[in-house]
């Protein structure tokens, strides 16, 4: 796991007393640990994960609001998590499970610089612009892309929580157009959010197409194996039509995809995103 930290050398746990201080990062929950296992075992079954999953009703239920959402477009409704396992797949279903747990364990009151509300509105737009990317030009990467997009800013609530006056200041400057966020936080601290990132998946034991689709969103990143929607929505801000022409560009230059081909994927994702960012806030 995480050979990507192993090639740098890099101590996640170290990394992250510098950046956090004395804080003390959550752990997941017991249930949604045994969530995780019992999808990666190769001796799983729908009605086992269920049985799991069903252990933890808050994380169930939403995880059953999720996949009804607009951003699954589900033709049916999806009534339990044993259909959702045998509809979406175990693959699919771990991803979302991943997303709530990060989820639930990130902070969510706003300060100076950060608002949660429009960071997760922000997060899931570019989750489901991910999604419906990558079942065009990269199918195989559906599920790690929604999941990598919906959570490669999660380092954020942190470090405006726990890294003060500073680094709210430094959100505002980016906010205010000021510069890319990785360029400011490179310039003033000599790491990224995305750096700080891949040492929270580490230390939470997150899978490593994960870490590394989040270390690597930036396309700065090259050398990092990331899913090409992935990056395409990193350009994304927070404000409803910030990035958008850029990505438009980027998916023709990268893909080959047609302008008004990406103007129609974004108007249909930013309308599934609108209900889905209610699940995160």
């Amino acid at each position: 796991m995480f050979g990507f930290l192993k090639r740098r050398a890099v101590d996640p746990e170290a990394e992250l007393r510098k950046v956090l201080g004395d804080y003390e990062l959550p752990a997941f929950r017991g249930t949604v640990l045994r969530m995780l296992d019992e999808l990666r075992s190769p001796d799983s079954s729908a009605s086992s994960i269920a049985r799991v999953v069903s252990l933890d009703p808050g994380v169930s239920t939403r995880l059953l609001k999720l996949v009804n959402s607009p951003a699954f477009a589900s033709s049916r409704s999806i009534d339990t998590v044993a259909q959702a396992v045998a509809m979406l797949g175990g693959s699919a279903v771990e991803s979302l499970v991943l997303s709530i747990g990060v989820g639930s364990q990130l902070p969510r009151e706003s300060t100076a610089g950060f608002d949660s509300r429009r960071f997760w509105t922000a997060a899931a737009r570019r989750a489901a612009v991910g999604q419906a990317l990558a079942e065009i030009v990269q199918p195989a990467t559906k599920a790690l892309s929604f999941t990598a997009s919906l959570l490669e800013d999660m380092a954020l609530p942190l470090l405006a929580h726990n890294r003060g006056e500073r680094y709210n200041a430094l959100l505002t400057a980016w906010h205010n157009g000021e510069g890319s966020l990785p360029d400011l936080e490179a310039s003033e601290y000599g790491w990224t959010h995305a750096d700080v990132a891949s040492w929270l998946c580490a230390s939470w034991r997150l899978p490593e197409p994960l870490s590394e689709a989040i270390a690597g969103h930036h396309p700065s990143a090259e050398e990092l194996k990331c899913p090409v929607a992935v990056q395409l929505v990193a350009c994304l801000g927070e404000e409803p039509g910030e990035g958008v022409d850029e990505l438009i560009a980027e998916a023709k230059s990268r893909c080959d995809l047609d302008a008004d081909r990406t103007v129609e994927i974004l108007e249909v994702a930013f309308e599934r995103a609108e209900e889905l960012a209610l699940l995160f806030v």
